[in-house]
């Protein structure tokens, strides 16, 4: 008889055969945007109309915080005045803001960390990103035109974001959400 195999299971994960070599990444672009889509009351989105999700994920593949674009603790999102004329951006925090905030309040270390999000960083996230060494970016392929509300304003701070990005060595990768894996087939 061969040796046993041991009760517990190794810590890394393991895909079905069929899986592809981008489950982990889809995986976690998926939380990104469950997290976002959450009530707000558990955490998710308080902005009306761009629900944003961001999943910080440490090199073990271990989920250290996730958040989503919404008020600051504290805040009162109830007030109608900071959802008019423009004002939202005043009020609401990004997800990639909040989820690092997260991190810091739990006192995990972000060494070689990895972000996913559902929209590209913009140019105040970017450069924060860049501060903390934070050297892989994931977003889902199309991100920005998925959010068909987005003002221009935030279109023009997310090309600037991705220049910070580029500049500071921080690698941006979108990641195809719709493909089906190898293996498995549609119906027709």
């Amino acid at each position: 008889m061969g040796p046993t195999m041991p009760k517990n299971k190794p810590p890394h994960k393991q895909y079905p055969r069929h899986s592809d070599a981008l489950a982990e990444h889809r995986g976690w672009l998926a939380r990104a945007e469950k997290v976002a889509l959450l009530p707000f009351n558990q955490g998710g989105s308080t902005h009306p109309t761009v629900k944003v999700g961001a999943v910080l994920v440490d090199k073990d593949g271990h989920e250290i915080a996730a958040a989503a674009n919404r008020f600051a603790h504290g805040l009162d999102r109830r007030r109608p005045e900071r959802y008019k004329n423009g004002s939202k951006s005043l009020w609401v925090n990004c997800a990639e803001q909040m989820a690092v905030a997260r991190a810091a309040r739990l006192g995990v270390p972000l060494n070689e960390a990895r972000l996913y999000v559902t929209l590209e960083p913009c140019a105040v996230c970017a450069g924060l990103l860049a501060e903390l060494h934070i050297k892989q970016v994931f977003v889902p392929v199309g991100a920005m035109r998925r959010y068909a509300k987005l003002k221009s304003k935030w279109k023009q701070s997310i090309e600037v974001g991705l220049i910070k990005l580029a500049e500071a060595g921080i690698t941006l990768t979108s990641i195809d959400t719709n493909t089906v894996p190898s293996g498995r087939r549609t119906k027709r």
